[in-house]
């Protein structure tokens, strides 16, 4: 039989604070982390007692989504709607945004894009100085 194991009392305000965080139980938080139930509560009684302070279950207002709690909700899946073709417009209208930063330089104007490559960047501003 392995001995259990020895912690401080930071490692178990730290290992309380885990449990309470969960939103489970102590004994389900236990069986869920191999730590035996009584030597926990024993662990927090101790704490306790050196004043460190132990929120209680309900004091913890933490909604954590990684919980492995699942409910069941019925969704209902509609098809999507479809404008009447009226309302669309024959041409839309394009608006390019997609670049971010614009060098003009007498008549030449250069636009980079939020993904252009580094390198190409490098150079392009390289043979910008070669001009003023």
């Amino acid at each position: 039989m392995p001995y259990p194991i020895r912690r401080n009392p930071d490692e178990w305000m730290e290992l309380a604070l885990e449990c309470r965080k969960s939103g489970m139980s102590d004994k389900q938080w236990c069986s869920a982390n191999d730590i035996k139930y009584y030597t926990f509560s024993s662990a927090l009684k101790k704490l306790r007692r050196m004043n460190y302070e132990i929120p209680k279950a309900k004091d913890l207002d933490i909604l954590d989504l990684t919980l492995p709690k699942q409910d069941v909700v019925k969704v209902d899946i509609v098809n999507d709607i479809q404008p009447p073709m009226e309302c669309i417009p024959e041409v839309a209208p394009h608006i390019d945004n997609s670049h971010m930063i614009e060098i003009k330089l007498g008549d030449v104007q250069i636009s980079l894009c939020n993904g252009a490559d580094p390198e190409l960047v490098a150079r392009t501003l390289s043979a910008l100085r070669s001009f003023v």
